[in-house]
């Protein structure tokens, strides 16, 4: 972990992940410190890469996207940047990670009905590369809301 992240900068982030949209005003009451701190912090935490974007939380179903899903996929090892690509630049999968194991790549999307999960499916069978798939829809979930990991407030803080 990067020593210069103290104590307040993760207060910083906590209350930004809290709420995005929360006024320097509030994070300086809570910080003890001036606006012109607080702004000068994120804006470090930004050009450090710590924080990549601040940005809304959506509910997909209240969207329209009852179904979510998983879709591991084995690939010829030639192909797994092309095949890990392709994924990402199709609208409805959300996630698409490299793995170790049988089947290195590993995506997470949504679908309006399980019509078109079956077309999304068969779609990403026919990328050259792909030579198997297995497929989960998701029946319940728990879907962690955005967080530090509990270990990096215990070294900040000690």
């Amino acid at each position: 972990m990067n020593p210069e992240l103290d104590a307040i900068d993760l207060k910083i982030l906590r209350m930004l992940i809290q709420d995005g949209r929360v006024s320097y005003a509030q994070i300086a009451k809570e910080t003890k410190l001036s606006d012109v701190a607080v702004k000068k912090r994120i804006e470090k935490l930004i050009n450090r890469g710590i924080i990549k974007k601040i940005s809304a939380l959506v509910d997909r179903e209240k969207l329209g996207y009852k179904y979510t899903f998983f879709i591991e996929l084995r690939v010829d090892p030639s192909e797994i940047f092309v095949v890990y690509r392709k994924l990402q630049a199709i609208p409805n999968i959300l996630e698409v990670y490299i793995v170790a194991g049988e089947f290195p790549i590993i995506a997470k999307g949504v679908g309006e009905s399980s019509s078109e999960l079956k077309r999304l499916i068969q779609e990403i069978g026919k990328i050259d590369g792909v030579i198997d798939i297995k497929t989960s829809v998701v029946l319940e979930g728990i879907e962690k809301e955005l967080s530090i990991p509990s270990k990096i407030g215990q070294r900040v803080l000690g």
